[in-house]
């Protein structure tokens, strides 16, 4: 038959058809094949690992939900664990089994799944016990798989009562008779344009697909984006996302390929498995836009590239999702299966057969030989063959004609077909009605099991996070004080100095102030207290105060006092190589790693008060139904007790101040509030919630050896809120984890006080850092209230080097901020005020008897700090750094280079390197670095310990204080 030769603009669209239809064709018999119900007959062994009548991906969903709540999340490999996995997976070997014979476990298959899953969840309840970080048994954790197991198991049956109760028909079998009247086949061919302006269409179609689709689109590079490298980052996104474009592009174009792609897009973008995908984008969009808690996170591991648990938890999520999705879809093709089925079989068939009686011109297919099935997450396949002519004219290598349709899309052409007919051949009854009934439960029932699941799950979540009680991550039960002054560590000689000798009257006092900064701090500070150490002045170290990741350093510093403070003679090298290792230890990912056990993520009962060698203390419970949550601080405070010890504030020799920010307080002497007073204090200030006071918000807690300051006056008068603790039994290492608690990550802590005699107390703590980053503050408190002890003048006192170990990031760039640029950078502008007026203070009383304090600013070079290495307790598989004063000039170094560079800051160990050339490149940079002078700096702190700076006077303190 001749025809117009095809306007040019419309031969690119039947071109672009044409291959299309030429995909659509291979992507069905590839999609019927590997999504088709399993066939009977197969051998033994098959059906025992997958069950007739269902897709191989329904036994593989729930062997993953199996393992997960055998092993945990994080795969945990303990015996308790690999008991339950052997158990899991012989009980659902046994029940495939007797699916194979009595057709009844067959047609109840998630019954027995749900069952072995809650055989499962209870067993690891009864099995284990409150756990810790460290914790050495055998016995399983509990984790979160408990919680999302019962509430499948409450979901699921609930989801398939609804498809009983939205999909029950009020016209008898009048569905399955009228099954023949209704062509599956769509008539339309979507492959040709059929009309004029194609290149309208082209680029209408190119513009829509992302406003219609945004988050299909964004979706693929942002999942890739978690998980690629820093330098493949937005080439990654941006390559995937104009794939995914095109592919949406040509889906809007042509109707059958879109389904094609709504089929791929049913793992992603319904039901619960969307409300992942959104959280994934935007996390990816975080990463992207460089914000340093995301990108830290997934950047790289401590051994490799990625971090392996955050995939973990997103594969979870998207399995338990799917296999969810997947029931609930299931639940209402079976319902649409038996409504019509003509045989009305006492078991839902799998497949039925769909003979056409109505016109053969409606279609290309023939009507005799049809079969209608169920097919993969919760589908219908209809299947035929071409009529020959067909086939002839498309040259399709196959007679075989394939489609799917979910039941909202079968029940619409019923619908739409049957409304059509003429008034003689409708069906008698309610057919319609039924019908229109049906229309509206497909779009009511994702909704209801959609929220049913979210209820279930966020429900308890919520309840918990506003809730339930908050365990302590430290507990102070005893009396003991330390209390030791000041003075004795500043003036006095002949005094026990822990492994060293007794300090002379004329040697030089030390008082190292360490910053914040996380890994960065904790590995520069070891870095700093090394370089003392191998110049013989680690001895002189009497006075030691921190914030965040320097109070990690000081902090274990502290508890291995006896190999790392001696004599440089005696020095113990291995100890300090020790030191370094420990400081650069992945804490975050031990973090992440235990945020899935239940006590983090919903509560439990009880709770275990110690932790890895500290001493032994009976689990505690609370006294009614509400459970105890703990914080995601609390594994920081524990792996710091696993790694660094368990010894506390009555040991260290020196003075150690760990500073932390206060949120808030509750005193349990408070009249207003009517609760039990027998109950545990976690308890009465979770049920006082409203007489919780934040008047103490922004000001200081420091955990300490040290005596309690003199208070300021009770006048009335406004004072900053200043707090101490100097309880002998503390625990050191979670002294120093409290004082790292850096937020968002981490929540407020709470410390607990309840000494017989006193007021129970609570105080909400938060990183040290929230008040002021450096630390020097109350030092100088603690070095201007030793002078209330000190000897009259004019009796000369030892001179004092304060050292300052400042890892804090520059200040960077102004850009618009709305006035947050201000708001966050205040505490650290105040707080250097306030440096300055105590700093003067103690200068003019060091004056006055005839001695002197300089204060050494030993900044850590801008290279390391400016976007090097960060500060959230993880140093990364590979770091990258940028030339300061060339930012085109990058470097990328691997984590042994980057601790061995910051040791050589201030040590002589023998530098070697896996990459020598950038390692010495960025040493270079270091160096070269006449903003931060860390190397004139080191060498003129050195010289002042040595006496080369000559006796400070009255008149040259000023010329003394270097790095001003």
């Amino acid at each position: 038959m001749d025809e117009p030769h095809p306007h040019r603009e419309a031969s690119i669209y039947n071109w672009l058809g044409e291959h299309v239809r030429g995909f659509v064709r291979l992507w069905r018999t590839f999609d019927a094949w590997l999504n088709q119900p399993l066939p009977k007959g197969r051998r033994l062994a098959w059906r025992w690992l997958a069950p007739d009548g269902y897709a191989w991906f329904v036994p593989l969903l729930a062997g993953i939900l199996t393992l997960a709540m055998a092993l945990g999340p994080t795969v945990e490999m303990r015996w308790g664990n690999l008991g339950l996995f052997a158990i899991g997976f012989a009980l659902l070997f046994l029940l495939h089994a007797a699916a194979g014979r009595q057709a009844i476990f067959n047609q109840y298959l998630l019954a027995g799944q749900l069952v072995i899953l809650a055989v499962l969840a209870a067993l690891l309840i009864i099995n284990s016990r409150p756990e810790t970080y460290g914790m050495m048994t055998a016995r399983p954790r509990l984790h979160i798989g408990a919680v999302i197991v019962c509430a499948l198991v409450l979901a699921l049956p609930a989801a398939w009562l609804l498809s009983r109760c939205l999909f029950r028909s009020n016209a008898g079998g009048g569905l399955a008779d009228s099954l023949p009247k209704v062509e599956l086949f769509l008539p339309k061919n979507r492959y040709d344009f059929m009309g004029r302006g194609p290149i309208a269409a082209l680029v209408s179609a190119l513009v829509i697909a992302p406003i219609r689709y945004p988050v299909e689109l964004l979706l693929p590079g942002s999942l890739l984006t978690l998980f690629v490298p820093d330098h493949y980052l937005w080439y990654a996104f941006v390559v995937t996302g104009i794939a995914a474009w095109i592919a949406l592009f040509l889906g809007i174009l042509f109707d059958r390929l879109m389904e094609i792609l709504q089929t791929i897009g049913r793992l992603f973008f319904i039901g619960p498995q969307r409300v992942i995908s959104v959280l994934v984008i935007v996390v990816a969009v975080l990463r992207l836009a460089d914000v340093h808690y995301i990108t830290y996170l997934f950047n790289a591991g401590s051994e490799g590239y990625g971090n392996t648990t955050l995939m973990r938890y997103i594969a979870f999520a998207y399995a338990v999702a799917w296999y969810y999705a997947f029931w609930c879809d299931h639940f209402v093709a079976r319902r649409l299966m038996r409504l019509m089925d003509r045989e009305r079989q006492t078991i839902t068939p799998v497949e039925i057969a769909y003979d056409y009686e109505g016109s053969e011109t409606l279609s290309t297919v023939r009507n005799q030989g049809r079969t209608i099935a169920l097919h993969g997450a919760g589908r219908l396949k209809i299947e035929g063959r071409y009529e020959d002519q067909y086939q002839q004219r498309t040259k399709a290598a196959s007679d075989r004609a394939i489609q799917f349709m979910t039941p909202a899309e079968v029940l619409a052409q019923f619908r739409a077909q049957l409304e059509r007919l003429p008034a003689e051949e409708v069906p008698a009854g309610d057919l319609l009605a039924s019908l229109r009934n049906f229309q509206r439960s497909t779009l009511v029932y994702p909704a209801l099991v959609g929220a049913l699941a979210y209820g279930l799950i966020g429900g308890p979540a919520v309840f918990s996070f506003l809730r339930a009680i908050q365990p302590p991550e430290l507990a102070i039960r005893s009396e003991r004080h330390v209390g030791k002054p000041p003075a004795s560590f500043l003036f006095e000689s002949g005094q026990p100095n822990g492994g060293c000798g007794p300090l002379q009257p004329t040697t030089p006092r030390i008082a190292v102030v360490a910053s914040g900064g996380g890994t960065r701090a904790a590995i520069y500070t070891a870095s700093l207290l090394r370089g003392l150490a191998e110049r013989d002045q680690i001895c002189n170290v009497v006075l030691v105060s921190g914030v965040s990741g320097g109070s990690a350093a000081l902090g274990y510093f502290a508890l291995h006092e006896q190999e790392l403070r001696r004599p440089r003679d005696s020095m113990d090298v291995k100890a300090w190589d020790d030191f370094s290792q420990a400081m650069a230890l992945p804490f975050i990912e031990q973090v992440i790693d235990g945020a899935s056990d239940m006590r983090f993520a919903f509560g439990r009962w009880h709770w275990a008060p110690s932790a890895c060698r500290e001493a032994q203390r009976p689990d505690e419970d609370v006294t009614g139904w509400i459970p105890a949550r703990s914080r995601l601080g609390a594994i920081l405070a524990e792996s710091f007790v696993c790694h660094m010890g368990a010894g506390t504030m009555e040991a260290p020799s020196f003075g150690l101040m760990l500073n932390t920010a206060i949120v808030g307080s509750f005193s349990d002497d408070s009249p207003s509030c009517q609760a039990d007073r027998s109950l545990s204090l976690p308890e009465r200030a979770t049920r006082c919630r409203q007489f919780l006071d934040a008047a103490q918000a922004g000001g200081r807690l420091v955990l300490t050896n040290l005596a309690a300051p003199a208070s300021p006056p009770d006048d009335g008068s406004l004072h900053m809120q200043l707090v101490t603790l100097d309880n002998a039994d503390m625990s050191i290492a979670r002294a120093a984890a409290l004082s790292a608690n850096f937020p968002p990550v981490f929540p407020d802590a709470a410390i607990d006080i309840e000494a017989s005699g006193e007021a129970r107390t609570r105080y909400w703590v938060t990183d040290g850092g929230a008040v002021e980053n450096r630390g020097a503050m109350t030092l100088y408190y603690a070095i201007r209230d030793a002078f209330r002890s000190a000897p009259q003048p004019p009796q000369a006192l030892p001179p004092l080097h304060v050292v300052i170990a400042d890892v804090s990031a520059p200040a960077g760039r102004y850009s618009e901020s709305f006035g947050f640029g201000s708001v966050l950078g205040a505490g650290g502008q105040l707080g250097l005020g306030l440096e300055t007026e105590l700093r003067s203070a103690i200068e003019k009383l060091y004056c006055d008897h005839n001695s002197g304090v300089s204060i050494h600013e030993i900044t850590m070079p801008r290279v390391f700090r400016d976007g090097g290495i960060g500060t959230h307790w993880l140093l990364p598989n590979s770091l990258s750094f940028t030339n300061p004063k060339s930012l085109s000039e990058t470097e990328i170094l691997s984590a042994r280079d980057v601790e061995t560079l910051v040791l050589a800051l201030h040590s002589d160990v023998a530098e070697t390197y896996q990459d020598e050339a950038a390692a010495k490149k960025v040493e270079l940079w270091a160096q070269q670095d006449d903003v931060a002078k860390h190397d004139e700096r080191w060498r003129d702190l050195l010289a002042g310990l040595a006496g080369a700076g000559g006796k400070h006077g009255c008149l040259d303190i000023q010329a003394g204080m270097t790095g001003q």
